[in-house]
């Protein structure tokens, strides 16, 4: 029996730890993961945890943060014997999210761009991340070089080549045929 209860911890330990390195996912998700392979409802986790079932459902529907104190409780009730497991899974999550926040930047350097590209639109409420698509499509047909190059460093060749790869002809597809040759293309080539 001793033996088996031995097994059973180092199990745990092994089986989740790797989960710490998974900064990527939230921790809702690793908690929903670990009550599915313990074959556990929320509501019996809720019960063998002490904490409100509405509490693990906002937990798992990343609704809520996790206190060090409910990651102890979450960590009894899965068998899980690292402390604090949960808590710091969260905390990996949000400097994740930190980090991407801060390297993701929102828009190209906009000094680089006239205003009259985009004449039919507010230059400054340009959603540059929601609207790529057009953007990219605009500056490779009415661009100068500058901001071709501008957009090309801002959402990289691959995603403007995806992009453009869908774009039905238009009347203006000579110039955008002419600029991805030149602009795309001709770094492949050298």
């Amino acid at each position: 029996m001793v033996i088996f209860c031995i097994f059973a911890a180092l199990k745990s330990i092994i089986m989740y730890e790797d989960y710490l390195n998974y900064h990527h996912i939230p921790c809702g998700a690793v908690i929903d993961r670990i009550r599915t392979k313990e074959h556990l409802t929320q509501r019996e986790l809720a019960e063998r945890s002490g904490i409100l079932f509405q509490r693990i459902n906002d937990f798992i529907a990343d609704r809520r943060k996790i206190s060090p104190e409910q990651s102890f409780r979450l960590e009894d009730a899965l068998g899980i014997e690292r402390k604090g497991f949960f808590y710091q899974i969260q905390t990996n999550h949000e400097i994740f999210l930190a980090i991407q926040r801060m390297t993701e930047q929102q828009s190209p350097d906009l000094s680089k761009f006239r205003k009259a590209l985009f004449w039919d639109t507010d230059f400054e409420s340009i959603d540059w991340r929601g609207n790529s698509a057009w953007i990219i499509q605009r500056v490779f047909e009415y661009g100068n070089e500058g901001e071709i190059k501008e957009t090309i460093h801002f959402y990289g060749n691959k995603a403007i080549e995806n992009i453009l790869s869908t774009l039905p002809d238009s009347w203006n597809a000579g110039n955008r045929n002419y600029n991805i040759k030149k602009y795309l293309h001709e770094k492949t080539e050298n």
